[in-house]
């Protein structure tokens, strides 16, 4: 039986990943800003509050998962920022401003170390275990013939190096663990949903596509059938 644990599985793709594995056998923690900073426990399932811009949020829950459960095998970070209601993504330089590129920072990027480097003795416990961060393709360097979206351009890249980091450190110390970085794919979620109007026809894929997608490459890393580090819902391998 394996321990479950979803950052941001309140909405949109998280949501749709616990929906699809919730009629396992396995054991679910899920998180979202809007939790208890308690475990609350229903059935197989535990919800806890879990903010990746706030440091203290990030602490607290930790320590209550260290109290309740001994390993974790699947780590899944849902948690992303792209637009708020203050702010959408810059198109121009004349648009970067401090506070949108330090809470795309915080929630993209330092928030998903952070919580790696907390759970560290959780994770490596498990004789087979992943830790699994939804990046995105935009996060690409290699890949950037747009520009644009500066903020969160900058805070995928960054989430790409911590990641690739941390896999050079992790392979010496937990061979078991293992690290993915995946993009979803366009998915009709509130993240993508003030753009979708200028969307070519048949790039939209719906929260239960995207979920099957992101399922499969999750179990195809863990059971060693594929080794790249950053991929697409479709496996491929993305360019850094």
């Amino acid at each position: 039986m394996k321990n479950i644990l979803i950052i941001g599985a309140q909405q949109g793709i998280g949501q749709g990943l616990y929906q699809k594995l919730k009629n396992t056998t396995d054991n679910f923690i899920l998180t979202s800003r809007k939790y208890s900073p308690y475990l609350i426990n229903q059935g197989n399932t535990w919800k806890i509050k879990c903010d990746l811009s706030k440091i203290q949020s990030i602490d607290n829950f930790s320590k209550e998962i260290y109290k309740k459960f001994s390993h974790i095998d699947y780590l899944i970070n849902c948690a992303g920022v792209l637009h708020t209601t203050s702010y959408l993504p810059e198109k121009s330089v004349s648009r970067l401003n401090t506070i949108q590129m330090i809470e795309s920072f915080h929630t993209n990027a330092i928030g998903h170390l952070l919580l790696l480097k907390n759970l560290e003795k959780i994770i490596s416990r498990s004789d087979n275990s992943i830790a699994v961060s939804i990046s995105a393709r935009i996060g690409s360097i290699k890949d950037n013939h747009l520009g644009g979206w500066y903020s969160y351009r900058m805070s995928k890249a960054a989430l790409n190096m911590g990641i690739k980091t941390l896999q050079i450190e992790w392979k010496r110390k937990y061979p078991q663990v293992k690290l993915l970085l995946i993009h979803p794919g366009t998915t009709d979620t509130n993240l993508s949903k003030p753009f979708q109007k200028s969307m070519k026809e048949g790039m939209l894929q719906t929260v239960e596509h995207t979920s099957n997608c992101l399922i499969r490459q999750i179990d195809d890393t863990f059971n060693e059938k594929q080794n790249n580090l950053f991929i697409d819902y479709n496996g491929d391998p993305i360019q850094w």
